[in-house]
């Protein structure tokens, strides 16, 4: 058979209960309280160098960020500022090829050519030159000849 628990009984000092009534001290109400000086305890983190160094690189690269969005932004900036520009530029010189084909008159040009000698293209005296360019042999070397060829021409 199975060997049963004993059972113990706890016996306290006073019958029906575990607990004691506590007394209260005898206070002196006129006397004023004593304070005594708490002594500041530390309180230490551990801290991880290596979060450390993530936090710092972070940090770092948030800096960096900042100011890549602040150069980009300037050179958006330019070149909004240069697109301008240059359409300035390309009207402008719309303006100023329509000033210049408007203020001259080809007839009038044409007449004081004729004046000063300018012989026109349909009177002109034509000449024709015939040349031959010379063929390339149709044969080619093989590997072996241009291996040669080029070796004694490194060696010569």
């Amino acid at each position: 058979m199975a060997r049963q628990a004993d059972i113990q009984y706890v016996q306290y000092p006073v019958d029906g209960t575990a607990a004691r009534k506590m007394e209260r001290p005898n206070q002196d109400h006129t006397a004023a309280p004593v304070y005594t000086r708490r002594r500041s305890e530390r309180k230490v983190i551990a801290v991880d160098p290596v979060a450390i160094c993530g936090i710092v690189l972070s940090v770092v690269m948030l800096i960096a960020m900042v100011a890549g969005l602040t150069e980009y932004r300037h050179s958006l900036q330019q070149t909004r500022q240069m697109g301008a520009y240059v359409q300035q530029l390309r009207q402008e010189n719309a303006n100023l090829q329509r000033t210049y084909q408007a203020g001259y008159d080809l007839e009038e040009i044409e007449q004081i050519a004729l004046e000063a000698g300018m012989v026109p293209a349909e009177n002109m005296e034509r000449v024709r030159i015939d040349m031959r360019a010379p063929q390339e042999d149709e044969t080619r070397m093989s590997f072996w000849d241009s291996l040669t060829d080029f070796l004694t021409g490194i060696f010569a």
